[in-house]
């Protein structure tokens, strides 16, 4: 089986949550937010292993990696210097990673099961991005008029061929996506059926998520 990493994304301070603490460390129904990325992470099949990217006083005080017994890596000062760390981290220790896989800690939805098929998709894709249809209308800040089936949401997870984007992604560049750095030619998968996933981002997005697992859990 091909050597696949996961990135768990937990380096952000979580300032528009307004608690006092990380929103990746509050709780959903008990457990750290950050639990359920990990436990997915864990349970995938098809990874080889993960690791988790925080911030400075994380790192520094080990309790991440002493109570999820997991590799951990610190995080820069923007998402995407971040995101090379962790690349950077991945090429120094696993040399013969072939596929990685990101999920930001503020997405707890995410699953096994959707790792492995976003892995597997790689043997045909360049990468994989988790999309949404838009179905509001659309503005432009530049355009009056802006045609929302000319656009499409991205949100994590999203998998990549690890070569090809340790080879182009620039953490100095000011686009925020990494897909975005790769080249036209890269083959994109659009994945739209990862229906209830869900970012936290304020306080009563906690309640909004625990209903949808509990959906989930009576489906």
């Amino acid at each position: 089986m091909a050597c696949s990493i996961g990135i768990i994304l937990a380096g952000g301070i979580g300032s528009r949550f307004g608690a006092d603490k990380p929103k990746q460390y509050c709780e959903i129904f008990g457990k750290e937010m950050i639990w359920y990325s990990v436990d997915a992470f864990r349970r995938s099949k098809r990874l080889s292993d993960f690791i988790i990217v925080l911030d400075e006083d994380e790192m520094a005080n080990g309790r991440i990696e002493k109570e999820y017994d997991a590799k951990t890596v610190l995080g820069g000062k923007s998402r995407n210097e971040s995101f090379k760390n962790a690349l950077d981290y991945i090429h120094k220790h696993f040399p013969d990673c072939e596929k990685i896989i990101e999920n930001n800690a503020a997405c707890p939805m995410i699953t096994p099961e959707l790792i492995d098929e976003f892995l597997d998709l790689l043997d045909e894709y360049d990468y994989v991005n988790t999309a949404y249809k838009i179905t509001d209308a659309l503005g432009s800040y530049k355009h009056r008029i802006a045609d929302r089936e000319d656009f499409y949401l991205i949100q994590a997870p999203d998998a990549y061929r690890f070569e090809l984007l340790y080879k182009y992604f620039d953490e100095s560049s000011t686009l925020c996506h990494p897909a975005h750095q790769l080249p036209l030619t890269a083959k994109e998968y659009r994945y739209f059926d990862y229906t209830d996933n869900y970012k936290v981002t304020y306080p009563h997005d906690i309640q909004i998520v625990e209903i949808l697992m509990n959906n989930r859990k009576n489906k």
